[in-house]
């Protein structure tokens, strides 16, 4: 349960990130700042985000919100 608890408030955070400032692109390790998040932890939140179409990441690694008119 601690877990569960754990990796839910991981996701709020990391969404939080790119829900506060429209058009932010951030690496891994500055979502980990950002969030305050162990960097493995923070990598899949953000791949489980990335699967969900909520963020997007472009060639040079960064990841961005995906909008509704953002290229697949």
């Amino acid at each position: 349960m601690e877990s569960t608890i754990r990796v839910a408030e991981a996701l709020q955070r990391v969404k939080g990130v790119f829900l506060e400032v429209p058009g932010t692109q951030l690496s891994i390790v500055e979502t980990s700042q950002l969030a305050g998040l162990e960097h493995d932890l923070c990598e899949s939140v953000m791949l489980a985000l990335e699967d969900v179409h909520f963020l997007k990441r472009t060639r040079d690694g960064r990841y961005s919100r995906r909008t509704n008119d953002s290229a697949a």
